[in-house]
């Protein structure tokens, strides 16, 4: 059986400066607002991605099942970057497999952010399902908190 090695590409542009977008992807009270897919509330965590180390997230999903989901925050760069890794812990084959997460902003040249993600280390037949179920969802709520006055 081989490694994963397909890699899950997102960008947005966010009407928000890069340091306010930062502090909703690395921040503790902010990341609780809009991590995980839809419907998705979490229990309990270790969740700061503001400095290097161990995180872990219990979440529950909208039907009551529970996924915990854990890593560590292997690089920052306030306010540019930071990068992590990824598993869930508790799922059956295949699904502790880790992967490595970055998150980057960078100014749009007109008082907003250009926001990516790069997820290395999934296997190609999660990609649509880690886009359309997860990713694309959180980025929706992130994109209505950053972008509150």
């Amino acid at each position: 059986m081989s490694l994963p090695d397909a890699t899950l590409v997102m960008e947005r542009n966010f009407a928000a400066a890069p340091e306010r977008v930062f502090e909703f992807i690395t921040g503790t009270a902010n990341l609780l607002e809009w991590w995980g897919p839809e419907g998705t509330r979490i229990e309990d965590h270790n969740l700061d991605f503001t400095k290097t180390g161990p995180w872990w997230a219990h979440m529950i999903g909208p039907q009551g099942h529970g996924a915990r989901v854990e890593g560590e925050v292997v690089g920052i760069n306030p306010p540019h970057w930071v990068e992590l890794t990824l598993s869930f812990a508790d799922q059956g084959e295949g699904g502790g497999e880790e992967s490595l997460i970055r998150f980057e902003v960078k100014s749009d040249g007109q008082g907003g952010t250009d926001f990516s993600l790069t997820q290395s280390g999934l296997r190609a037949e999660h990609i649509e399902d880690m886009r359309n179920k997860g990713w694309n969802a959180a980025f929706d709520r992130l994109r209505k908190l950053v972008e509150a006055t």
